[in-house]
């Protein structure tokens, strides 16, 4: 109730400001002599165009064709042209001198060599581009069902892996941009929103985003010198059109979803067989020798086993009864995940008239989870305004609150509920049911200890609340013909509360008494971030000679505060109160962090010649209080060159090729992703033995690196852009490689120095691929069909560690299952190679074995021939990063009717299932369920199984082997979006209304067995393996967009 009313509370707040701040701003417009004309636009087949854009000359004005093809413009008396474009189509100016009726008739040709490209600290035309950047606009991004922008951005990006690890409301998305180029530091690219960085995306309402562009190559992301070196993506955030009028915008959606995909485990009555065949094996090996048969009765075993009840011995005799005695059978995938509601509403208001030009929107998003008793809500307040103080002067200022509530946790990870759901015995008592092992109920008797996942969740508190600030304050200035500068200042707020409760009744000790095993955490968070950057601009054009150069200068600097408090034994399981009278407290912290302060100078200067030469430089220089005191500078140079053949004389002007340029690049970029502290020897409290006992004192916890410094990345490009038969085919194709230097890495120090561990820089990663994107208009007039496909290819190997290139072990809890090794990709693969089971004793004689090998062990191949299976056979199996990923978007229209569809895969990579592994390794007994191959294990010499999954009870459980290695390759049907524009009345108060359904995640291929997907993954940055993950959703959703 409590977060309840705290969320009506922040509603009213926003929705008062929001409509304060619209009452100012309007009050602000201003009135003029006007006249208004009217038209239709039409293609080359006079078919209307939809949504064509019709601006009055100065931008005073301007609309939007409707569903018809048909416009409304009021215009000033003195404007005497228009400007008319839409995409796909040569943009015409059309003079309106005397006429008020108009009849435009648009000219096929993609004008992607044209269109506008956000870069670092400006924009250009992307014919003019010498890097490689990729762009999405908001057309692309509408409609989808989703709480993170990132998410929306799988498959429309080459070269660009965006990976879903955790499906959980309102989480992270793995982005990498050519590959991840380091070891122990970040390798998620830099974000930039309205040129200010930020740390994330998943705070930014998705309805607010104008384009997406992603610098990919050195010479495009070295000006963001010592942090571009894993690209940098920049969002560009709606601001208002020059429109005479108030324009409001209003969409709402509401979505179902529902699990996209099971994983297989015994049903019921499958895992009641195979528990019947594990007590049978086991009682005929155990009591074989006092006349045991696999047919003998309760009574029976019960009388040769010493009148005592063995439950590996002995089978329940309700499991051979009509409708198994009563017994509660249960799936508790059904249990657990439910069909989910979502809902998300967007309201924007925008004015451009006057000198004063503002958009303000509201966005409001209430996610349900497809586990039970998780959900993620968000409210969003953008504000985007400026306005000209003269005509020379304008200031500016975003602000950008937004606030978040999460319910429910501990689903994902190791012994997280995630796991609990398929590894609970599917079988309970008919009175516990689905609560079986929680308070009051006990454990089923042939089961294990574990407690529901169901009643865990319904009585567990898991929840965080998070609010942001993100603003900015700007002036620009008109100094000169062509000079140009802006001063920009910005503050970010970041505060996040969680809060955990346990209560003894969920605990597998819960007969201990009311609040004994109790446990509760508090955490809160702050940290605050300061901008000041200056930027100055100059473009001018000198006949066939274009110049342009930009000079900045920023400064950034944070802090923050992080408070925890643990506790546990409350007095009952209702009791939420942190004292030290009534309960235990664990631990109390209270720190703050290392500030962190980076001082930077910029700059970039571009020749172009005749719309033919183009080249490029730019140069960073960056000062970073992260790194040692005598390695704080760097500076990262960029240089690129094109040529637009295409634009020659000699160029045939109807040759089918009526596009080509090609472009080379080559940059240095920095990773400083890196703690703020890492540099500096630190110490901590520890306690020393003394002759009156322990005495807290302080020691150290790393060691002072004065010379620690920067990754630094090399890249060259060399990339061609394409156009066919008038840009009905464009193509980009780009050819990539970049080294990554100076690796930051935890090196292992001596451990009578007190700790194990110091960064420091050693090693080489290498990444190098290339990448394409295809754009087809396959189909014209009434019906269009167009088509957009990429496809990356990208190689990582790993080139030197160090003076003497040791192979480094890595994997989840030191179990050396990956290694960083010379000449093989980052984190591959290292374990025993699985390659069947011993089915038969002459298998024993015939291939090698361990001194412990039986029949029904796993088989392992003998790496290195020496005829013994043992450590040494230990080998490289697989990388987890794929080698190709792809998308394909078809788009078709017909009249007032669109549809869209979207295909994205991956093909090449692996995926450790530590998950299977924890309910699928032999040794570990029937109290629990498995996966459903286990019908198919070996049981005996004359039932071999599959030839792959062993017998229950072989040797080989506590060893790490590729069983559990998994392809990621999929295909996947990702989204497929059809809308209808809904004809309305010409001059009535709606102007545009869409109606839409979208279904996301709608079917996928793959060979994944051991999780919910194959794009999950719980090891970060460290490892790659899957112990759980909350699974994704398939989503369906109907929605409307309406302009007023």
């Amino acid at each position: 109730m409590e977060s309840t009313n705290g969320i009506n509370c922040w509603r009213r707040k926003y929705l008062f400001l929001f409509f304060m701040m619209i009452s100012v701003l309007h009050s602000v417009t201003v009135f003029a002599q006007k006249r208004t004309i009217s038209g239709i636009v039409i293609d080359e087949n006079n078919e209307p165009l939809i949504g064509a854009t019709i601006v009055a000359e100065g931008k005073s004005n301007m609309t939007v064709t409707n569903v018809d093809g048909k416009f409304s413009l009021a215009v000033l008396d003195n404007v005497k042209t228009i400007e008319v474009s839409f995409v796909g189509y040569t943009a015409q100016t059309v003079s309106i001198k005397g006429k008020s009726v108009f009849t435009i008739q648009m000219r096929e040709n993609d004008v992607q060599m044209d269109e506008v490209v956000v870069i670092g600290y400006g924009t250009a035309k992307r014919g003019n581009i010498t890097g490689s950047i990729a762009k999405v606009d908001a057309s692309k991004l509408e409609g989808r069902p989703s709480s993170n922008i990132v998410s929306s951005l799988q498959g429309q990006l080459a070269g660009v892996e965006i990976r879903a690890t955790d499906g959980t409301p309102g989480s992270a998305i793995q982005i990498r941009v050519r590959g991840a180029a380091s070891i122990n530091a970040d390798a998620d690219p830099l974000y930039i929103v309205d040129g200010i960085p930020v740390d994330d995306l998943g705070s930014i309402n998705p309805g607010d985003i104008q384009s997406v562009e992603v610098l990919k190559d050195a010479s495009s992301s070295a000006i963001y010198g010592s942090r571009g070196a894993n690209g940098v993506i920049l969002i560009t955030t709606k601001t208002a059109t020059k429109d005479d009028k108030v324009r409001v915008q209003f969409s709402a959606a509401f979505s179902m979803q529902q699990l996209e995909q099971r994983v297989d485990v015994l049903s019921p009555e499958e895992w009641l067989a195979f528990r019947t065949a594990y007590n049978n094996d086991n009682y005929v090996k155990g009591l074989g020798g006092k006349g045991a048969t696999a047919d003998d009765d309760w009574d029976t075993r019960y009388a040769l086993n010493g009148n005592r009840i063995n439950y590996q011995y002995m089978n329940d005799p309700r499991w051979t009864q009509p409708g198994y005695g009563g017994l509660s059978l249960i799936d508790w995938q059904d249990a657990y995940y439910r069909t989910a509601p979502m809902q998300d509403y967007q309201l924007a208001i925008s004015n451009g008239r006057g000198n004063t030009q503002y958009r303000v929107s509201l966005g409001y998003i209430d996610q349900q989870g497809i586990a039970i008793e998780t959900a993620y809500k968000r409210l969003n307040l953008r504000a985007n305004i400026e306005s000209k103080l003269h005509k020379r002067v304008a200031v500016g200022f975003n602000l950008a609150p937004s606030f978040e509530w999460k319910e429910g946790g501990g689903v994902s990870g190791k012994d997280s509920q995630a796991m609990a759901v398929l590894g609970m015995c599917p079988v309970a008592e008919p009175e516990a049911g689905v609560y079986t092992g929680a308070e009051p109920y006990s454990n089923y008797q042939w089961t294990g200890s574990r407690v529901s996942p169901v009643a865990y969740m319904e009585q567990v508190t898991n929840e965080s609340e998070t609010g942001r600030l993100n603003s900015s304050a700007y002036l620009k200035a008109d100094l000169y013909d062509g000079l140009k500068l802006q001063v920009t200042g910005a503050f970010d707020f970041f505060s996040r509360e969680n809060r955990s409760f346990t209560p003894s009744s969920v605990r597998d000790k819960w007969t201990a008494g009311e609040g004994y095993n109790t446990q509760a955490n508090r955490s809160i968070s702050r940290t605050y971030k300061y901008l000041f950057q200056t930027v100055l601009n100059y473009n001018k054009k000198f006949g066939k000679h274009s110049v342009s150069a930009m000079l900045g200068y920023s400064m950034e600097s944070s802090s923050g505060t992080t408070t925890n408090m643990a506790a546990q034994r409350f007095p009952d399981n209702a009791l939420e109160i942190f004292n030290d009278i009534d309960q235990e407290l664990r631990y109390a912290q209270a720190l703050l962090t290392t500030p962190n302060r980076l001082i930077s100078y910029f700059g970039r200067a571009q020749y172009e010649y005749d719309n033919r030469y183009l080249f490029s430089a730019s140069i960073r220089r960056d000062g970073s209080s992260r790194f040692g005191k005598n390695n704080r500078w760097g500076t990262f140079p960029a240089f690129s060159a094109g040529y637009r053949i295409s634009n020659e004389k000699f160029w045939p002007k109807d040759f089918f090729v009526n596009q080509l340029k090609v472009r080379g690049s080559w940059g240095l970029n920095g990773n400083n992703s890196i703690p703020t502290n890492a540099a500096i020897g630190l110490m901590g409290s520890t306690s020393y033995a003394s002759t009156s006992g322990l005495i807290n004192g302080f020691a150290p916890t790393s060691v002072d690196n004065p010379e620690l410094g920067w990754e630094k990345t090399h890249s060259w490009d060399i990339g061609l852009d394409v156009g066919f038969f008038n840009n009905r085919i464009t193509m980009s194709v780009d050819y990539y490689d970049k080294t990554t230097k100076d690796l930051l890495y935890k090196v292992k120090v001596p451990a009578t120095m007190g700790f194990t561990e110091s960064w420091g820089n050693i090693g080489s990663i290498k990444n190098k691929g290339w990448e394409l994107e295809l754009n087809t208009q396959n189909l014209i007039g009434k019906f269009k069909w167009s088509t957009s496909f990429n496809v990356g290819y990208n190689k990582n190997e790993v080139l030197s560690l160090g003076e003497d290139n040791s192979t480094v072990f890595i994997g989840w809890n030191n179990t050396n299952t990956q290694v960083f090794m010379v000449g093989q990709p980052l984190r591959a693969y290292y374990m025993y190679d699985a390659v069947g089971v011993y089915q038969t004793s002459a298998d024993l004689k015939r291939y090698p074995k361990m001194p412990t090998t039986k029949v029904g062990d796993v088989r392992y191949r003998d790496a290195n021939d020496d005829g013994v299976i043992n450590d040494s056979d230990r080998t490289l199996v697989g990388k987890p990063t794929p080698d190709y990923t792809f998308g394909m978007t078809n788009k078709f229209s017909y009249k007032g009717f669109d549809l869209s569809v979207l295909f994205t895969a991956q093909q090449g990579g692996m995926i450790y299932s530590l998950l299977g592994r924890a309910m699928d390794r032999p040794g570990m007994g029937a109290s629990n369920n498995v996966l459903v191959r286990w019908k198919n294990m070996w049981l005996s010499e004359d039932n071999p199984g599959d030839g792959k999954t062993p017998g229950i009870n072989s040797t080989t459980g506590s060893l790490y082997d590729s069983r559990w290695l998994y392809s990621t390759d999929f295909i996947k049907l990702k989204n497929v979006t059809l809308g209808y524009w809904i004809p309305v009345r010409k001059n009535g108060l709606i102007s545009n209304a869409r109606v839409y359904v979208s279904g996301e995640n709608l079917w996928m291929w793959d060979k994944y067995t051991g999780g919910y997907s194959p794009e999950m993954n719980n090891g970060g940055k460290d490892s790659d393996y899957d112990y759980g993950s909350y699974p994704h959703a398939r989503t369906f959703t109907l929605g409307v967009n309406l302009t007023f």
